[in-house]
């Protein structure tokens, strides 16, 4: 099974208040030393011309750019789906979610049991599985979270202060310890990669998912800020600012989570994935030049919504500084991962793997093609072309990206041929798919733990939790909800 279509070529750790502590899972069978260290790091909200690489003016990400300098930079590179949790649920699946009746947002949807997350397989294949972004995770049903498919330990929430304890803009990058999220979450990052190098026992996969540079971009600590606006002297800040520094401070730990790689000798045993979930907020000022769109309403219709920035670095096997204009997309990151890992793609997995194509071993398929279903946008994208409808429109638009990144000249009855070409294939794709499904609900006593079921029930603390020590007390809120160790941090203060 494979992701793209070809056309016809008549169209040309522990609970609260520990310390970081170990996990106590090990690799399941001896591991050669020789398969490499896997590293996603996939953030929220971050449109393609916010970052340096992808020509973004006013905004410093040194380290993100610094994987392209030193990797390969994928110039067509796409979300499989949007926006957060179906883009989730696709690369962790390495499928369209569609296939499972993932359409639209539809939290508390499930992923599919039987078949593999990259984490499971990864596992299975003897890698210690880490992940780090509780926030995040966005994937499956109430009973679905990181610990329960594949992860064997992940970095724990900070509880959040009373009444912002979810997304959007009610939600806090601000733990009730005063921390700042981005920093927790980075520190969890170097502590997991450290214990693991050192112990070289077996390769690690580490799932990095930050909450930034999802809004509040208000709550930044002012020192980014001023790092990023050094003549701003009246204290006042815009919006398109705090979102500058709230990816500033991402890019920090970016940077101390390279530099941890260096000193530890590693950095040419670990092949790092970077992308973004879908594209940026308009709430924010996000830039997605030189392409439109972005992740509310109507802006989500247009190609700056899907295309991701995308880098990808493996030091000493790809290319440095080599820009990849193939077509690809974030399915394709657990087919990369698992052939590097040497063990064999699952059989729903959709996706190809990417080293051949970035070291030009391999051609890019010329007559590949991506297709979304999402919160009412139905678009297709092959070769120079874009087909989309949105909302209840009765004909196709057909653009030139191309030519026309900003998607101004309908083409769509100029050259009919190609637009209903375009047309066909995709209604072929979604016949195949199953009709939504539903969401889950947990039992009565875990709605008020999950977010009323959208959101799979984690831990809450500070430091690591195993999986050994999550099968213990998942059943028993009281041991891991953010409303009860919210109270025990107050009381420990």
């Amino acid at each position: 099974m494979i992701t793209r279509r070809t056309f016809s070529k008549r169209v040309g750790a522990c609970a609260f208040g520990g310390a970081l502590l170990p996990a106590l899972t090990k690799a399941t069978e001896p591991v050669s030393s020789t398969r490499p260290n896997i590293l996603i790091i996939y953030v929220d909200d971050l449109a393609l011309g916010d970052v340096g690489t992808y020509g973004c003016p006013d905004f410093l990400t040194p380290n993100i750019d610094s994987l392209a300098a030193t990797g390969v930079k994928l110039t067509k590179a796409y979300t499989i789906n949007a926006p957060c949790s179906p883009s989730r649920c696709g690369l962790m699946t390495g499928m369209y979610t569609q296939r499972y009746g993932k359409y639209d947002l539809s939290r508390g949807v499930p992923i599919p049991d039987d078949k593999a997350t990259m984490a499971e397989t990864l596992r299975d294949a003897g890698y210690v599985t880490g992940f780090v972004g509780t926030e995040k995770w966005d994937i499956g049903r109430w009973d679905q979270g990181a610990l329960d498919r594949g992860f064997m330990e992940m970095g724990m929430h900070p509880p959040r202060v009373e009444g912002k304890a979810y997304f959007g803009g009610g939600s806090s990058y601000i733990g009730v310890d005063g921390s700042y999220l981005t920093e927790v979450e980075g520190e969890y990052v170097l502590n997991f990669i450290e214990r693991h190098a050192k112990k070289n026992e077996a390769p690690f996969f580490m799932y990095f998912t930050p909450l930034a540079v999802h809004i509040p971009n208000g709550e930044v600590p002012e020192r980014y800020l001023k790092r990023l606006c050094p003549d701003n002297t009246s204290g006042g800040y815009t919006k398109r600012q705090k979102l500058g520094a709230t990816l500033l401070a991402l890019d920090d730990q970016i940077g101390l989570i390279l530099k941890k790689l260096r000193e530890l000798g590693i950095e040419k045993k670990t092949l790092i994935m970077f992308s973004s979930d879908n594209g940026g907020d308009p709430q924010a000022d996000c830039r997605p030049a030189p392409y439109r769109g972005g992740k509310i309403g109507s802006n989500m219709q247009w190609e700056g919504n899907f295309r991701m920035p995308t880098i990808l670095t493996f030091p000493g096997t790809l290319p440095a500084g080599k820009e990849y204009n193939g077509m690809a997309s974030t399915v394709d990151f657990y087919a990369t991962a698992v052939a590097v890992a040497g063990v064999e793609l699952p059989e729903h997995c959709e996706g190809n793997d990417l080293l051949p194509l970035l070291l030009g071993k391999k051609k890019p398929n010329s007559d590949a093609a991506l297709f979304w279903n999402t919160r009412g946008v139905q678009a297709a994208r092959w070769k120079q072309w874009r087909i989309v409808k949105y909302g209840d429109e009765a004909n196709w638009r057909l653009y030139n990206i191309d030519n026309d990144p900003v998607e101004k000249i309908d083409l769509a009855t100029k050259l009919p041929g190609v637009c209903e070409e375009l047309a066909k294939q995709y209604q072929k794709w979604l016949k195949k798919m199953p009709p939504p499904s539903l969401p889950v609900k947990p039992p009565e006593e875990m709605l008020p733990h999950t977010h009323n079921g959208e959101h799979a029930r984690r831990p809450f603390g500070r430091g690591f939790m195993s999986v050994e020590r999550w099968e213990k007390i998942k059943d028993d809120p009281t041991k891991w909800s953010e409303m009860h160790m919210r109270r025990r941090m107050f009381q420990s203060q």
